[in-house]
């Protein structure tokens, strides 16, 4: 679970995306609907936004709300070298490699996924209570994929996408490693 910042580190980068941005106070204020006191405080650490408040700071600087409280703090342009991805091991015989460690406000996890035949790789994925979508592209390799009843063979430079309201299982053929694009609405590192 992801903790949120402390209220100085909250104040501290609503100034500094407010300076970044080359805006007064008095520009905040007119934007947002709170007082520039008000703000100034907020600034300071020496008080909380409420959840309303900080969603209207963050309009008047254009960001999402979520970049003044997630407890890492993320750029708007996110890059992970080839040579050090975050790697996860969502299931037996299954590497997920992170492609990126995600933007501010981010919805969405993408992945290198190679599963192992040998090793009986199979990744499966319960059905998620909340709305959202995958996508598959195999790269290398043939899989089968079944989303809930349908089940489909994807080669090569195959394709597709189902929601995440279906149990999802995606199995390599017996005979080759295969290698799969993924991008979910969900990650891979949390509960499956």
């Amino acid at each position: 679970m992801t903790s949120i910042v402390e209220t100085a580190e909250l104040g501290r980068r609503i100034r500094k995306l407010r300076l970044e941005r080359r805006m007064t106070l008095k520009q905040v204020e007119l934007a947002a609907g709170l007082s520039a006191t008000h703000l100034s405080e907020i600034e300071r650490g020496r008080t909380s936004p409420t959840i309303g408040a900080l969603v209207r700071i963050a309009r008047a600087l254009e960001r999402d709300a979520s970049y003044f409280i997630e407890h890492d703090e993320r750029s708007d342009v996110a890059h992970v070298s080839g040579d050090s991805p975050a790697v996860l091991a969502p299931a037996p015989g299954v590497r997920a490699e992170s492609l990126t460690p995600g933007i501010p406000g981010s919805r969405l996890f993408a992945y290198r996924l190679l599963l192992d035949p040998a090793a009986r790789g199979e990744l499966s994925l319960e059905p998620s209570e909340t709305a959202g979508q995958a996508i598959y592209f195999v790269r290398r390799g043939t899989l089968a994929v079944q989303f809930g009843e349908q089940r489909f063979t994807l080669a090569p430079g195959d394709a597709i996408e189902a929601s995440l309201a279906l149990p999802h299982v995606l199995s390599p053929d017996p005979a080759e490693s295969v290698e799969v694009l993924a991008v979910l609405t969900r990650s891979l590192a949390g509960p499956h």
